[in-house]
C-alpha cells in the first residue's frame, strides 16, 4: 500500500511538470477575462440599498477560473481597493468567447460622506496556474453615482433597467426554443409604457383601459402601423400585449417576498409570470413577432410592466 501511494505520488508530479508547460507556452492557451461594462443606479444614501450589474467576456482559448469581481465607489476616476466597496460577484467557468452578466443587491457603507462619486469594479486573482494575459482589462470605471444625505429611489431609472432585463430575459426564454430574438422597437416602447402608467395612475389592470381602448386602439392612436404580411402570405393587423401587476414588500405566493430595490428579481418575476400564463407564453413565443416594446411603471405599491409586440 505504502508503495502504490508513493508512485501514486510520483505519478501525479509527473503529470503537473508535463502539464504547466502546456499551459504557459503562450498566451493563446490562457483564459483571458476581461470587463466590458458596469451599471450601477445614479443615486444612493449612505446605508441605503444599492443595484449594480457587470459585464465579462473570455477574450482567452481555454475556459476560465472563478474570479471575482468588486465594486466600488471612488471620488477620482482611478479604482483600487481603498475605494468604498460595495460587494462582490462571481464569474465562473466562462468559455472561450462567451459574454456573462451578474447582478449585486448591496448596502452602500455608512462611512462613505455625501457627494459624487465614479462607480468601477476590480477583477480579483483567481485560481489559475497562469496569470492573466491582459490584465488592463481587470478595472472598469462608467457612471457616477450621487449619495446624498437621504435616500429617494430614483424611479425612472429602476423602470428603465427593470424593463432591460425583462428584454434579457425575453430573448432568453426565445434562445431556448430557437427563435430568433425580439428587437425592442422605441414607438412600441411609448404605446407600452404609456399603458403602464395608465394603469399604475388609474388603478386598473387590463388590456382594455377604462375609455374602452384595446391594444390596437392605442396602437392606432400612435400611428403605428400594425399591418404585416406573414411569411406564409396572410395578411395579419394588429400588436400583441402582455401585462403583469407586481406587488412588493409583501410575499407573493410562489415567489416569497419581492424586494423594490432589486429590478432583476422585479423582471424575473414578470418573466416568469408569463411563462406560467399560455396565453401570454404564446405571444412571447409566438414565431412570427420580430419587434417588442417594453413600458414599466410603479404607484408605489405595485410595479405594472406591458409588452407589446410586433
Amino acid at each position: 500500500m505504502g508503495d502504490f501511494i508513493l508512485i501514486f505520488r510520483f505519478f501525479l508530479i509527473c503529470v503537473l511538470l508535463l502539464t504547466i508547460p502546456c499551459f504557459v507556452a503562450g498566451e493563446e492557451k490562457a483564459a483571458d477575462i476581461g470587463l466590458l461594462s458596469i451599471d450601477v443606479q445614479p443615486s444612493a444614501a449612505p446605508g441605503s440599498s444599492v443595484f449594480g450589474s457587470v459585464t465579462a467576456v473570455n477574450y482567452g482559448q481555454m475556459i476560465s477560473m472563478s474570479r471575482k469581481v468588486t465594486f466600488y465607489l471612488s471620488s477620482d476616476e482611478k479604482i483600487t481597493p481603498a475605494d468604498y466597496e460595495l460587494g462582490s460577484v462571481h464569474f465562473s467557468f466562462l468559455r472561450p468567447g462567451e459574454t456573462a452578466h451578474r447582478e449585486l443587491l448591496a448596502t452602500v457603507p455608512d462611512t462613505i460622506p455625501p457627494g459624487e462619486y465614479i462607480a468601477g469594479a476590480i477583477l480579483g486573482p483567481g485560481f489559475s496556474l497562469t496569470p492573466d494575459p491582459h490584465p488592463e482589462n481587470d478595472v472598469i470605471s462608467q457612471g457616477t453615482v450621487t449619495i446624498g444625505k437621504t435616500y429617494t429611489r430614483p424611479q425612472d431609472w429602476f423602470n428603465e433597467k427593470i424593463a432591460e432585463i425583462i428584454l434579457v430575459l425575453s430573448n432568453d426564454e426565445r434562445a431556448l426554443r430557437d427563435l430568433p430574438s425580439l428587437t425592442r422597437d422605441t414607438a412600441l416602447d411609448v404605446i407600452a409604457l404609456e399603458h403602464s402608467k395608465d394603469m399604475a395612475h388609474r388603478g386598473f389592470f387590463d388590456h382594455t383601459n377604462p375609455d374602452g381602448e384595446d391594444p390596437a386602439d392605442r396602437a392606432d392612436r400612435h400611428h403605428y402601423d400594425q399591418s404585416r404580411t406573414l411569411p406564409d402570405g396572410t395578411s395579419f393587423y394588429g400588436i400583441g400585449e402582455n401585462i403583469v401587476k407586481i406587488p412588493v414588500e409583501k410575499d407573493v405566493y410562489g415567489f416569497g417576498e419581492i424586494r423594490n430595490d432589486d429590478p432583476y428579481e422585479i423582471a424575473q418575476v414578470a418573466i416568469e409570470s408569463f411563462m406560467d400564463s399560455p396565453p401570454h407564453k404564446e405571444a412571447l413565443l409566438l414565431p412570427a413577432h420580430e419587434k417588442i416594446g417594453i413600458g414599466v411603471a410603479f404607484d408605489g405599491e405595485y410595479y405594472y410592466a406591458t409588452q407589446n409586440f410586433f
